[in-house]
């Protein structure tokens, strides 16, 4: 019964998605309603808000980084394994010019992502507007998005010997290695710079890999957890997870052509996928997200009931603020569950939850992005933590 119900309210959704897939006045209005919220809670309304430029124009830069001999170890709060060799983890820096130029230290926030994705989930250049480090670059803001081990041009363990726990102590040796200047960008004549603060943000698992960094090492100035909780999971995920542990426990797949195996994709099939996960987005950020889908190491699957019950009990150690963002069209988690995260980080005297209407899943893929980028640049501006001053 509590499926069926759950069926209807989706099918309801889409039927709604579908009649107003146009910006209408309403859907502006309640952006506008949002941002004014966030605005207010953070205490910047009416701050000026500019577009970014094209990454690497005067007004911005956009370089390759790599981060050499981070080893794939656990000593984080969550057990669960890992190999412990060395790997690769490559990215990207982006941010403001000015920054450059300026003192040789400065403010850095580190975007991680969830089950299937990759860089490219906050990097998305296919279709103009996505590229979220780009755009906050334009607002003062310095990124860095990279390829967490396991995904993309970075190092790739076996899939069973990677999971969240050692994913965020992974975390850690790169906020490390920001804090300290011990990375290598990789274009010539060109020198790393330290960072002052950190801030960590993560979306979907990625959520989970960022607070367990935040409990476990105390060593980040703020942290952003987007579209994930320790509770509240509804049929639709549990289900997925269920059939994807059975892969998994057979052995599951190569990582890619020639690669490790012990890796599965995580989500439903592409067309489930599309009309699911996203709910105000445009087909071709749609068609290029499925395009890109990556898989994920089995070790993850394997971790997650660990990491929820660490999670109550060590969650509430963290001190610094903490922004939680939630698409009020997510399927993965319900209302309930969403509303309870907030009081677990009881050690936070600084903490908000901020809901973007019309937003599915992957709140930095849709439409309503802007919003998003708003909310979070007023949030961190507030909180000083930006590379140059907010304008």
């Amino acid at each position: 019964m509590r499926w069926h119900s759950y069926t209807r309210r989706r099918l309801s959704a889409r039927r709604e998605r579908l009649a107003r897939r146009a910006y209408s006045t309403r859907r502006i209005a309640s952006q506008a309603r949002v941002v004014a919220l966030a605005m207010a809670t953070t205490g910047v309304l009416g701050a000026g808000l500019a577009i970014a430029g094209p990454v690497g124009s005067a007004s911005g830069y956009d370089l390759p980084v790599s981060f050499q001999h981070i080893k794939n170890i656990n000593d984080s709060r969550v057990p669960c394994e890992s190999d412990g060799a060395d790997y690769t983890v490559r990215g990207h820096l982006t941010g403001p010019r000015s920054a450059l130029a300026g003192p040789k230290e400065a403010e850095i926030t580190l975007y991680l992502y969830g089950f299937d994705a990759g860089e490219w989930n906050w990097r998305f250049t296919v279709v103009p507007g996505y590229n979220f480090p780009a755009e906050m670059a334009a607002k003062g803001h310095m990124s860095l998005t990279i390829d967490m081990l396991g995904y993309g041009a970075s190092g790739y363990p076996n899939g069973f010997q990677s999971c969240i726990g050692s994913q965020a102590a992974v975390t850690h040796q790169i906020v490390q290695r920001l804090r300290n200047h011990e990375y290598t960008v990789d274009k010539a004549g060109v020198a790393p710079i330290s960072f002052q603060k950190v801030v960590l943000v993560g979306h979907d698992v990625g959520g989970a890999v960022a607070q367990i960094e935040a409990y476990s090492y105390k060593d980040i100035d703020a942290l952003v957890v987007m579209t994930f909780a320790d509770q509240g999971f509804t049929p639709f995920v549990e289900e997925i997870f269920a059939n994807r542990s059975l892969v998994c426990a057979q052995g599951g797949e190569d990582a890619k052509p020639g690669g490790p195996g012990g890796y599965i994709l995580f989500g439903p099939p592409d067309t489930e996928f599309r009309e699911k996960l996203f709910f105000n987005a445009e087909e071709a950020v749609i068609d290029a997200t499925l395009a890109q889908r990556e898989r994920n190491p089995c070790g993850y699957l394997s971790s997650v009931l660990t990491v929820l019950a660490v999670d109550q009990a060590r969650v509430p150690e963290v001190q610094v603020p903490v922004l939680l963002i939630y698409g009020e069209e997510d399927p993965v988690l319900t209302r309930q569950g969403q509303d309870e995260q907030q009081s677990h980080f009881s050690g936070s005297s600084d903490k908000t939850t901020v809901r973007l209407a019309n937003t599915g899943h992957f709140p930095m893929l849709e439409r309503t992005v802007p919003v998003l980028r708003k909310v979070v640049s007023a949030w961190l501006c507030r909180r000083a933590l930006v590379a140059i001053p907010c304008t």
